[in-house]
C-alpha cells in the first residue's frame, strides 16, 4: 500500500502538474506558430505541419523555464501530425470500435 500511497501523492504534486502544463503549452503553440506564419509560410511549409512542432521542439531548449517539456509538446504535436498524415491516428481510434 506504500507504493500507492506515493503514487497519490506524485499525483497531489504542484511540480507534476507545472510540467503537464508546459507540455501542454508545447503541443499548442505549433498551432499557435502555424496561425501567426500562415501569411508568410512557404507553400512547402503549409503542406507539412510537422515543421511547426519540430520548430517549437528545437525552439524549447532556448526557453528559460521548462525546456525539456516544452520540446516535448512541439515533439509530442509533431508525432500527431505524422500519425494524422500516414492514416495511424484514425486506425488506432477504430480499434475496439
Amino acid at each position: 500500500m506504500a507504493d500507492m500511497a506515493e503514487a497519490f501523492d506524485a499525483l497531489a504534486s504542484t511540480e507534476l502538474w507545472e510540467s503537464v502544463a508546459a507540455i501542454f503549452a508545447g503541443f499548442m503553440a505549433p498551432t499557435v506558430l502555424k496561425n501567426l506564419t500562415s501569411g508568410v509560410a512557404p507553400d512547402m511549409v503549409k503542406d507539412n505541419p510537422e515543421v511547426y512542432g519540430l520548430a517549437v521542439a528545437a525552439g524549447g531548449q532556448l526557453s528559460p523555464m521548462y525546456s525539456y517539456e516544452i520540446s516535448i509538446g512541439g515533439g509530442l504535436y509533431t508525432v500527431d501530425k505524422a500519425a494524422e498524415r500516414f492514416d495511424i491516428k484514425s486506425t488506432v481510434q477504430g480499434v475496439g470500435a
